[in-house]
């Protein structure tokens, strides 16, 4: 490739034997003045294609849900990701801790988010509680995110085109989604606290997600059904994170909480 053309198919090999070989990715938006959003989405869609013929897609991930973020990152919207049979873990019915895999990350982060599952498809673009209608059950969840740019230094179409920058996500207690006014009304004022092993690490809040998870979900909505891939019943939806993204490590165990009981406590065991 020069700095004058690319094609996707060529930069999705260039991502995946970056992965294989646990290397380094020079980001593409240095590389190719053309390479935007439109162009991270076909990347993505090739490698989340070639993925999926091995492990299903179980739901879809939300990123850049801050959106005091969006001004210096020239975005007007969130972006999304798929995820993968073999990247959502479950806490198991015994309420053992999920077991997340750390093989293959390069420079992982962990997040603290609300996790959904659907009832149904939300209307594009709709919020709170009309979007609280379609969601089945609500939980706390980790999703370790991982950058193959060094530093973390990307523009958001270069994240876009590693798949969002999703490695996994542990999912933890899920309770029934309940009332859609009083579920809007606590995911806007949820407060969370995370610890590793034990330790407080950081705080979160609801509203941070642009302003409720909730509305997450519904932009992403919009997102999907533009790009022709709706929202399907019986998904999982990772909607952002509550706490500012830590760097995180093998051996380690993260747990959170939320104010007042609003959701479960949520914990994951990262291993090799």
């Amino acid at each position: 490739m020069t700095d004058r053309s690319w094609e996707p198919e060529e930069i999705a090999e260039e991502i995946a034997a970056a992965r294989a070989a646990g290397g380094r990715l020079a980001p593409f938006t240095t590389r190719f003045p053309d390479f935007d959003l439109g162009a991270a989405y076909r990347v993505a869609g090739i490698l989340s294609c070639r993925r999926a013929a091995r492990s299903p897609v179980v739901g879809r991930k939300i990123g850049f849900t801050n959106t005091s973020t969006w001004q210096d990152a020239g975005l007007a919207e969130p972006v999304w990701g798929s995820m993968f049979e073999d990247s959502v873990i479950r806490t198991g019915d015994d309420g053992e801790f999920p077991i997340l895999p750390m093989s293959g990350s390069v420079e992982p982060k962990i997040e603290c988010e609300v996790v959904l599952v659907l009832a149904s498809e939300p209307p594009p673009g709709a919020r709170g509680a009309d979007v609280a209608r379609h969601v089945a059950e609500v939980g706390l969840g980790f999703e370790v995110v991982d950058s193959s740019y060094p530093r973390w230094k990307m523009r958001p179409a270069d994240a876009v085109a590693t798949s969002a920058l999703h490695h996994a996500l542990a999912v933890g207690p899920l309770a029934p989604a309940g009332d859609p006014e009083e579920l809007a009304r606590k995911l806007t004022a949820l407060r969370v606290s995370m610890t590793r092993h034990g330790v407080h690490a950081a705080d979160g809040q609801g509203r941070l997600v642009m302003g409720n998870p909730l509305n997450a979900l519904g932009a992403l909505a919009g997102l999907t059904a533009a790009a022709g891939d709706p929202l399907r019943a019986g998904e999982i939806v990772t909607t952002g994170t509550l706490t500012p993204p830590l760097y995180c490590a093998r051996g380690e165990v993260w747990q959170a909480e939320a104010d007042g009981e609003a959701l479960p406590s949520a914990a994951v065991v990262l291993v090799p």
